[in-house]
C-alpha cells in the first residue's frame, strides 16, 4: 500500500510540474506576441489615421452649410467607410503579426538547426509585411484627399 501511495504521489508531482511548464511556455508565448505586436511605445499609424479622419470630419462640419444634404451625407458616409476599412486592415495586420510572432517564438524555442536554415517563418513574414503595406498604401491614398470648395458660377 505504501508503494502505491508513493507512486501516486510521484505521478501527481510530475503531472503538476509538467502542467506548470506548459503554462509557463504559453505565458511566455503570450508575452512575446504582446511585445512584438502591441507595444504601445512604438509609432502608431492608427493614431495618425484617427487624427487625420478627425480633421476631415471637422472640415466637413465647417463646410456643411455650403453643401446640399445629399452631398454632406455622401461625404460623411465616405469618411465612415474609410474608418471601417481601416479597422479591417488593422485587424488583418494584428492577426498576421500574431501568427508571425508565434512562428518566431517557436523558432526561438526550437533548437533544431533545420528550422533556422529552411526559412521557417518566411510565409508568416510575407503575410505580415503585406498586411502592413496595405495599411500604408491605403493611408497614403486617402491622405491626399481634401475637401475643397468649388468655384460658384
Amino acid at each position: 500500500m505504501k508503494l502505491y501511495s508513493s507512486l501516486f504521489f510521484t505521478f501527481f508531482v510530475s503531472a503538476c510540474t509538467s502542467q506548470e511548464a506548459v503554462t509557463d511556455v504559453a505565458g511566455q508565448k503570450t508575452t512575446f506576441i504582446q511585445g512584438e505586436c502591441y507595444d504601445p511605445s512604438t509609432y502608431s499609424l492608427t493614431e495618425t489615421f484617427d487624427h487625420f479622419i478627425d480633421e476631415r470630419q471637422q472640415e466637413l462640419k465647417i463646410l456643411r452649410p455650403e453643401l446640399t444634404a445629399e452631398n454632406y451625407e455622401q461625404l460623411d458616409y465616405a469618411l465612415r467607410h474609410f474608418t471601417t476599412y481601416w479597422t479591417q486592415l488593422r485587424q488583418e495586420r494584428d492577426q498576421a503579426c500574431e501568427e508571425h510572432a508565434s512562428c518566431e517564438f517557436i523558432k526561438l524555442k526550437t533548437h533544431d538547426v533545420q528550422v533556422y536554415n529552411r526559412g521557417y517563418c518566411d510565409g508568416t513574414d510575407f503575410e505580415y509585411n503585406v498586411s502592413r503595406a496595405k495599411m500604408i498604401n491605403f493611408f497614403n491614398d486617402i491622405e491626399r484627399l481634401q475637401l475643397q470648395r468649388s468655384a460658384q458660377q
